[in-house]
């Protein structure tokens, strides 16, 4: 009885409607595209992170500047490292300035390690394979509820839609067979003569 109950929309039975049936196959259609799309949005988000990332470890380098000022010492209740100018050579003998964190106290021509890309501007440090694979990973699953939300949005947009149209026919099928019942008699219910809608006895 259970199992009939669950798929009545999909069985022939006088009470199923259009939008019943619309609504089965929209139930369906989502949720196999679901079933499809999430692993597949999750994979090709994680692969495509993954890749940008290990592009970006590939372009990034390691390269020794020359502080070109006093480190100062940093405020009370931060960390260790503060301001200061340090000094690069770029490719083709290009020499770069810029301000970066360094060991605070640090003197003027000590040497610090700074990361740069292809063209010998500064960068930041690029993520370590760990935190590649966390990344990558949180992506993947952020697509995949991405698609997840999209579609369970748009089905109960569907579902809603649906609903107020079954509202709005009951409601004028009510109008025409419910007088029958009352005995009352509304503008719009068929006159002498005329043959209203065949309803079953409640």
């Amino acid at each position: 009885m259970g199992m009939k109950v669950r798929w009545w929309r999909w069985r022939r039975n006088p009470l199923r409607r259009r939008s019943d049936v619309v609504e089965a196959w929209v139930v369906l259609v989502t949720s196999v595209v679901m079933a499809a799309g999430m692993p597949l949005a999750g994979a090709l988000s994680s692969v495509r992170v993954g890749s940008v990332l290990l592009q970006q470890r590939q372009e990034r380098h390691r390269t020794s500047a020359v502080l070109t000022e006093d480190a100062g010492d940093p405020g009370p209740g931060t960390y260790a490292r503060t301001w200061a100018v340090v000094r690069w050579t770029a490719s083709g003998d290009t020499v770069r300035t810029a301000g970066v964190r360094v060991a605070a106290g640090s003197r003027a021509g000590a040497r610090t390690v700074i990361w740069t890309d292809g063209q010998g501007r500064l960068v930041s440090a690029p993520l370590t394979p760990g935190q590649t694979v966390a990344l990558s990973a949180f992506a993947g699953m952020l697509a995949a509820s991405g698609v997840a939300l999209s579609l369970l949005a748009g089905r109960r947009a569907v579902r809603m839609g649906l609903d107020r149209h079954r509202a709005g026919q009951w409601e004028r099928t009510w109008a025409l067979t419910g007088p029958r019942w009352s005995g009352s008699t509304p503008d719009n219910a068929p006159g002498p003569g005329q043959e209203g809608p065949t309803v079953p006895p409640p």
